[in-house]
């Protein structure tokens, strides 16, 4: 059986344990996004120089944060990427990505959406612009406890994200974050373009073949730190796993957000 299969079944599993369970006192739907995640910390910035994953489930006591805390070096300030996962839930693609971004020196933060007792997946849930407000909320909410944190590089914070998530990730126009990377989105409901400020690198990537929007990206018109669109030929909706998408996102992080 290999990773990413035992991968998908254990999140698979996580996410009905959470559907099926009421969340603790004093924790709402969009904390638990949060809470609930998946966190990664590059080894360079832990005391042991071991990349660290947590985990948390429901009840965990005390906040991951404080645990991840204990185990980074004093005085590190590490880029974050926040990563919004698509509408399958954290799987093979965001196992994938996070490789990728922690090798590049990236903590990889990963609200859960499915941590929303009842949250259904794919084509449950109506229409997808009814679908992205709610994932705009927990960039929102995940973003608010990002400025918390002061072992993180406030000014090398990057929003990514996957089908769903890259939607969401295209639909974001506030300021705050340096870059976005879209993977599997077009900016439908953006009238084609992403709604970042100016300012804001923009990279998107998807699919010749993508069963849902087949060879269409995002319109980068703007250049600012290494911005555009890439279309990699024969992929379809699941782009993480070709050279060409590793290849783009690695070269677009070192032009956008290196200090």
């Amino acid at each position: 059986m290999s990773e990413a299969f035992r991968y998908s079944l254990l999140v698979s599993l996580m996410v009905w344990l959470t559907a099926c369970q009421s969340l603790p006192a004093g924790v709402s739907s969009v904390q638990a996004t949060w809470r609930y995640g998946q966190y990664s910390i590059p080894g360079r910035y832990t005391l042991d120089g071991a990349d660290k994953t947590y985990e948390p489930i429901a009840g965990d006591v005390p906040d991951w944060t404080t645990v991840a805390g204990a185990d980074i070096k004093p005085g590190s300030k590490m880029p974050v990427v926040l990563y919004m996962h698509g509408c399958a839930g954290i799987g093979r693609q965001a196992l994938l990505y996070r490789k990728l971004l922690l090798a590049e020196g990236y903590a990889v933060f990963m609200p859960d959406s499915f941590a929303r007792p009842g949250r259904r997946r794919c084509g449950d849930e109506g229409p997808l612009y009814q679908r992205v407000p709610l994932r705009k909320q927990e960039i929102g909410y995940a973003y608010k406890h990002l400025k918390r944190l002061p072992w993180i590089d406030q000014s090398r914070l990057v929003l990514m994200g996957f089908s769903e998530g890259g939607n969401a990730v295209d639909n974001w126009a506030k300021a705050g974050f340096r870059a976005e990377i879209i993977t599997g989105s077009a900016c439908t409901l953006v009238g084609g373009k992403p709604a970042a400020p100016d300012g804001v690198a923009v990279l998107a990537v998807v699919g010749s073949q993508d069963r849902y929007r087949p060879g269409k990206s995002c319109k980068i018109t703007r250049t600012v730190g290494g911005s555009r669109s890439v279309v990699i030929p024969g992929a379809n909706h699941e782009v993480a796993g070709y050279a060409q998408t590793r290849n783009a996102i690695r070269s677009f992080l070192r032009s956008c957000c290196v200090n």
